[in-house]
């Protein structure tokens, strides 16, 4: 944002703050980590503190979340599926949580579509995506833990009643897993398919996250019937010493304006995002380049640099990054998990709960080209209460004004500031 502008006298701030944390990293200083604690990931909490839990982020009522897996909008319900641990509020238990809202605001908490039941995914089932085949079917893709060792295999599971409009019920066919990994994949490092879109072949397409020999890798995989799943003879995209990537995404975004694609999309005037969540850093970076749709490679610009040296979407706590797209605004939305957990897990356990979603935001490709943009979505309108205002306040320096009238723990606020002049101006925050 340009605050400053020449030849103008006015400077107009916007400020908005969505909430306040204060984000304790662990005693590495690396955020959207987890350690494993056998001995709490099954102690429910008694009760759930409300002292610093959010008013504008998404949580469940209780217990660990992490990573967002599967946003999806059908049938005129938004879907939220997600990381969670229903027993406790420490790591562990993981299954994939659901919840349904019309408005991405207020949500209905349901019972689990996903959690460790066979074979396939009996030590764990990690994160994936959602996928509208034709016919208006959903389908859910996702990684599942195989043995103790951390195998992981690439599973489906799809609506047990297409008639209920919540979907409240998932099912895992008996024909996964779909995708084992081949020899030359490291199995332990395989994982969080992601959205996939079909190419003018009418193949199927999807990428999974993985390293070989601290390259990180996104793995191209393709089908004609969403059910036999071949691997590209190369990645779709790979970077020297980027450490194995997580939750690969990968779309279109538009060159004219900045209205959301699908990611099937296969119009002109586009240009594409790789976004991946680094497990060295633990922060999510994205470049911003060419897809060669006949050669299934996918290109950075000059000027977009892979790696933790490159981009990021968000420059706190921010992880695992999700995106969709909204047909019914036309949009692209990107979530992500938002690891604020104390450094102590017995503080985790008193509170009763750990984590939260961050704000939803609408995505677009900047008029440079150069980089993404960003606006939390518009329905957080709808949660601006008890407006207060006032004007034509002087300010001198080094004096303290204080705002009437707001009692809340958390704020949203907008603030014009007008000057004679910004000779000498300066703003520190």
């Amino acid at each position: 944002m340009d605050f400053f502008k020449k030849n103008s006298s006015t400077l107009a701030l916007e400020i908005y703050i969505f909430s306040l944390f204060l984000i304790l990293s662990n005693i590495n200083g690396i955020f959207a980590s987890h350690n494993v604690f056998f001995d709490l990931q099954s102690l429910s909490a008694v009760s759930v503190k409300n002292i610093h839990r959010t008013g504008f982020h998404f949580q469940p009522p209780k217990h660990w979340i992490n990573d967002p897996n599967a946003p999806m909008y059908y049938n005129g319900i938004y879907h939220l599926f997600y990381q969670h641990n229903p027993k406790g509020a420490v790591w562990g238990n993981i299954v994939w949580a659901h919840s349904v809202s019309r408005d991405l605001i207020n949500w209905i908490h349901l019972e689990p579509a996903i959690y460790p039941s066979e074979k396939f995914d009996r030590y764990g089932a990690w994160s994936g995506s959602a996928t509208i085949l034709p016919n208006n079917k959903p389908v859910i893709l996702y990684t599942g833990v195989v043995d103790a060792h951390d195998a992981q295999v690439q599973n489906y599971a799809i609506p047990a009643n297409l008639s209920d409009p919540f979907l409240r019920k998932w099912i895992k066919p008996n024909n996964n897993p779909l995708i084992v990994p081949d020899p030359s994949i490291n199995r332990t490092k395989f994982r969080d398919p992601t959205t996939a879109w079909m190419g003018r072949d009418g193949h199927w397409r999807i990428l999974i996250g993985s390293v070989r020999k601290h390259r990180g890798l996104a793995i191209l995989y393709r089908s004609r019937d969403f059910m036999r799943w071949m691997k590209a003879k190369h990645p779709l995209h790979s970077t020297n010493g980027t450490e194995n990537w997580e939750c690969p995404d990968f779309f279109p975004v538009s060159l004219r304006n900045s209205n959301g694609l699908d990611v099937s999309y296969r119009g002109k005037d586009v240009k594409y995002v790789l976004k991946n969540s680094l497990d060295v850093t633990r922060f999510d970076y994205y470049t911003i380049g060419m897809y060669h749709i006949t050669r299934d490679r996918y290109i950075p610009d000059n000027n977009s640099i892979d790696g933790c040296k490159g981009l990021r979407p968000d420059y706190g706590n921010f992880y695992a990054s999700k995106s969709f797209y909204d047909p019914r605004k036309n949009r692209r939305i990107m979530w992500a998990w938002t690891n604020e957990s104390d450094v102590l897990p017995d503080d985790e356990i008193k509170k009763g709960w750990a984590g939260i979603q961050a704000i939803p935001r609408k995505v677009w490709l900047d008029p440079s080209g150069k980089q993404l943009v960003q606006w939390p979505i518009e329905e957080l309108e709808t949660l601006r209460k008890q407006k207060v205002e006032f004007s034509n306040k002087k300010l001198p320096r080094g004096e303290m004004v204080e705002v009437e009238g707001i009692s809340a723990a958390q704020a949203d606020i907008e603030v014009t500031f007008s000057f004679s002049s910004l000779d000498k101006f300066y703003i520190t925050f």
